[in-house]
């Protein structure tokens, strides 16, 4: 498409986020949403997430955010016409240590408040739940049986194509280069295609969003880490389905992914700001190892294949969401640490509400662009699956 030289808003990234936010704002009439996406549509970091969706985070607000997103994947298909295959595996954490434990209870004690289906369990139990689990240095398990997964690509591409039809336009191949400002306010965004005049820029640039930041004198603590995901040739030997199981010692998780299994060995490693994620196959080793640790029948697997990604993640591990501090008309929509997928239909629906009613309906502070500067950031010691 030829890229227009006005836009109501400009999203920058084609993501899931992205895409979700010009959906929202597409559909509460906001005309001539523009999103510019660098590459194609969801092939940034949202093509290597692993599909997990969760209700079991440590706070009330992530909590609300998924109970609201879960609503939204289960009505997909009748909604956006698209099956993302969503499906409620659960999702289960081996805990080794007692201090493990007291961690977890109070979480769970706020999830059961809230209406989640969250439940403490003994290792037996949870072996019960996946036969092949060594348990005899666990002391329990927490379990959500309706945690699931569903499909990135399918519900990115859900999102782009029913904003388009409320009238955004996305426009691939096209890169920001600079945001133009006049005295502290946004006024444009200038891209390898052109200037579009806007009043309006939202950030949701992913793995990039500190780049992004950096257009408009921001220093945004995003910082892109790498995490690798292997498969193995398929594996009958533990049949599906299989909860996405976490072993919080190790940071080792794995599930079933039709006949293969699906393996990460949890690691976080800095990579820089560089965006093109290279496997390091070195990483096999140790994912192996922690493997049959917690599934000694997998010592008969073999691995056939893998892939990286990145996790953009802030300091105490909680998104970004509110105006940036000191530049009129540049929201912040970043830093999302694996849970971006997750969390997109709740993101996109109050980031919308909060751009066009002014506010939005759910208290957003924990997310609050300026915390990091004030010292009223909480850091939440997360289990971290996805």
């Amino acid at each position: 498409m030829d890229l227009p030289r006005t836009a109501s808003a400009v999203v920058i990234g084609g993501g899931v986020v992205g895409c979700s936010i010009a959906y929202h704002l597409a559909r509460r009439g906001v005309r001539d949403v523009l999103v510019v996406e660098r590459d194609a549509v969801g092939a940034g970091t949202t093509s290597k997430a692993a599909g997990g969706i969760r209700v079991q985070f440590a706070t009330e607000t992530e909590i609300r955010f998924s109970l609201e997103s879960i609503a939204v994947f289960a009505r997909f298909r009748e909604e956006f016409d698209v099956d993302p295959g969503y499906t409620r595996i659960g999702y289960l954490y081996l805990l080794a240590e007692e201090r493990q434990l007291r961690a977890f209870e109070p979480r769970v004690a706020l999830q059961t408040k809230l209406g989640c289906d969250v439940r403490v369990l003994g290792p037996d139990d949870a072996r019960k739940l996946v036969p092949a689990l060594r348990v005899d240095d666990l002391c329990a398990a927490v379990w959500g049986p309706s945690d699931g997964m569903a499909g990135p690509t399918e519900v990115t591409n859900a999102f782009a194509r029913r904003a388009r039809e409320c009238g955004a336009r996305i426009a691939e191949g096209v890169e920001v280069t600079a945001l133009v400002l006049e005295r502290g306010r946004l006024t444009g965004v200038r891209t390898s295609q052109g200037d579009v005049l806007t009043p309006l820029a939202v950030n949701a640039a992913g793995p990039a969003a500190a780049r992004v930041g950096r257009l408009a004198g921001l220093e945004l603590p995003v910082l892109p880490r790498r995490r690798h995901i292997f498969f193995t040739e398929p594996f009958p030997e533990i049949p599906g389905p299989v909860p996405l199981t976490s072993d919080v010692s190790s940071g080792f998780y794995f599930r079933k992914e039709l006949e293969q299994v699906l393996l990460s060995p949890g690691d976080v490693e800095d990579i820089g700001e560089d965006t093109r994620v290279p496997m390091d196959w070195g990483k096999v080793e140790e994912t192996v190892q922690k493997a049959v640790h917690r599934l000694p029948i997998l010592e008969q697997a073999r691995i056939a294949g893998g892939w990286a990604g990145l996790r953009p993640l802030t300091p105490d591990d909680h998104a970004i969401i509110g105006w940036a501090p000191g530049v009129e008309g540049f929201f912040l929509a970043v830093g999302f640490g694996g849970h971006g997928f997750q969390h997109s239909p709740a993101t996109g629906h109050h980031v919308a509400e909060w751009l066009t009613a002014g506010r939005p309906s759910l208290d957003l502070s924990l997310f609050d662009p300026g915390r990091f500067r004030t010292g009223a950031a909480v850091h939440h010691d997360a289990a971290d699956a996805e």
